[in-house]
């Protein structure tokens, strides 16, 4: 592999300081956070927002990302065919249970989430196609990490494992019991993992070479999904990832 080339590790760095948190940030800003010289901030910058990956706020001053992301965004999620075979499952889904759908990839120690069903339905966090979570925290990041070698989970997941809330799982050794139990089963269940006060039950979507390409997950309240109703939910968000997975099979082998 060819040596990567310092300025655009630089302006990749400088696309990264931004986020839901700080969707603003200023030259001098950026330039003390990632310790790069400010004249040398200033042209990155000036560059990116010449080709519209930045913006400047002309009430603050600040810049943000600019609608150049989102068109490379929607192009990189317009490939995965995916989202199309799996997007009438998922609202059926969301018809039948009354909540939230999420189809989700993995990568490296995150998850990706491709597409959401159900949005009118009450949730008291916000998720957005194209946003990121923890793998290790939630239901559908550990679907995705069961399919994964030892090797793999080594390369991709954070030493320590990040904890969120009380019942985030941070030891090494129970995840992997836990993937274990999810292989077995066939499904896995974020209780309160990621956020407190919120569950979901997730299961694999197959490719053609039985490999887990992608998770779906149903994600509710606690108070909408105690014990009861969450295995009534397993069963459901089981049968559709299986249904997804024969449409995908079926596609690839050019819909016979």
């Amino acid at each position: 592999m060819p040596a990567p080339l310092s300025s655009i590790i630089k302006a990749l760095k400088v696309l990264e300081t931004f986020s839901g948190e700080e969707p603003e940030r200023g030259v001098t800003e950026i330039s003390d956070l990632l310790k790069i010289h400010k004249s040398s901030i200033s042209r990155i910058i000036g560059t990116l927002a010449l080709r519209g990956f930045l913006e400047k706020n002309p009430l603050t001053g600040k810049y943000r990302l600019g609608f150049k992301l989102v068109d490379l965004g929607n192009r990189v999620l317009g490939h995965y065919d995916l989202r199309d075979h799996a997007a009438p499952f998922m609202v059926d889904l969301a018809k039948k249970t009354n909540e939230i759908i999420h189809l989700s990839i993995l990568d490296k120690g995150e998850i990706i989430y491709l597409d959401k069903k159900g949005e009118g339905q009450t949730l008291t966090v916000a998720t957005k196609i194209g946003g990121r979570s923890p793998a290790h925290a939630c239901g559908m990041g550990k679907v995705l990490l069961s399919g994964l070698s030892p090797e793999e989970l080594t390369k991709f997941l954070p030493s320590p494992l990040t904890q969120f809330t009380p019942k985030t799982i941070t030891k090494l050794p129970k995840l992997l019991r836990e993937l274990d139990r999810i292989r077995k089963s066939g499904v896995a269940v974020d209780d309160e993992e990621s956020f407190l006060g919120i569950r979901c039950v997730a299961a694999p979507i197959h490719g053609s070479q039985g490999r887990i390409e992608a998770a779906l997950s149903i994600t509710a309240p606690k108070q909408r999904m105690g014990q009861e109703r969450m295995e009534e939910l397993k069963r459901e968000v089981i049968e559709t990832a299986q249904a997804i997975s024969k449409r995908v099979a079926v596609e690839m082998r050019g819909g016979t």
